[in-house]
């Protein structure tokens, strides 16, 4: 039942994949969890971009009506990662440059 409506409502798909995402955020964000993580700690906190990106289309993708308050929010979240340009850049340039190292390996 579960399965069939998330085939359906993709929706769901991306609100779960968020909310997990907000989960381990939430239980890795204490002070021992960040020393335990070490350098991981803020790999795994990058993930929130994600979020930024995914809860804004989670949101619109489920309204019955169209409204102005989950564009609202979708224009924010845009306005956000535009803030974190660099930030974001510079991630994706580590993360392909971490692909390629692994692939000409």
């Amino acid at each position: 039942l579960l399965g069939k409506e998330l085939i359906t409502r993709p929706y769901l798909t991306l609100g779960i994949i968020s909310w997990v995402i907000l989960l381990a955020l939430a239980f890795t964000s204490t002070q021992s969890m960040q020393r335990k993580l070490g350098k991981h700690w803020q790999q795994l906190h990058n993930f929130v971009y994600l979020v930024a990106i995914l809860a804004p289309i989670h949101y619109l993708w489920s309204v019955k009506i169209i409204s102005p308050q989950p564009l609202i929010y979708a224009g924010l979240a845009v306005l956000l990662l535009a803030l974190r340009y660099k930030k974001l850049l510079s991630l994706f340039n580590r993360l392909r440059k971490q692909a390629h190292n692994k692939l000409s390996l």
